[in-house]
């Protein structure tokens, strides 16, 4: 009869290849399928601190609260990404904290989240931070509004206009 382990150094390799199948398999899973436990806990806590400040008649997030749904958001939360983007662009102050903001909803809109589809898409169609390109409005705005967007279907119209007016008016006066 064959021993089922011959030596500690046998035990010791079986073991190592255990856990580099099974554990590195559950890690592979998460990482690819989520953002982690820790941002979606996280996410959720700055969400309750930001509504019971918001209750409470405070205006703009804590620092805390901020801060949350940075860690959220830099671990790959698409909802903390597009929710502190939209904070930081529409309440930031400075041109480097609104740009930062403006980042983060480009990496929510790329990740697919409607919300920040649209944002991007007003910002292109608006100009203030980024250079005004219609086209790239367009292309954001038509995301948003086939993904059920209410306001993006308006925004993406006023942008078609607004692109056809120029090309018109060059040609009245030719």
């Amino acid at each position: 009869m064959r021993p089922l382990l011959s030596g500690p150094g046998e035990r010791l390799s079986r073991l190592l290849f255990f856990k580099r199948s099974v554990v590195g398999e559950m890690i592979a899973d998460s990482i690819d399928n989520d953002c982690g436990m820790i941002a979606r806990f996280s996410y959720r806590a700055a969400n309750r601190i930001i509504d019971m400040q918001c209750q409470r008649g405070r205006i703009y997030p804590s620092r805390f609260s901020l801060k949350m749904l940075q860690y959220s958001a830099d671990h790959g939360h698409l909802s903390a990404m597009s929710q502190l983007g939209s904070l930081l662009y529409n309440c930031g102050v400075g041109r480097a904290v609104k740009r930062s903001g403006l980042e983060y909803i480009r990496m929510a809109a790329k990740g697919g989240d409607t919300e920040a589809q649209y944002q991007l898409g007003k910002a292109y169609f608006d100009g203030s931070l980024t250079h005004q390109d219609s086209k790239a409005a367009t292309h954001w705005l038509a995301l948003a509004a086939d993904r059920g967007h209410e306001l993006a279907g308006g925004v993406l119209q006023q942008c078609q206009q607004s692109s056809d007016s120029p090309a018109t008016s060059a040609t009245t006066l030719v």
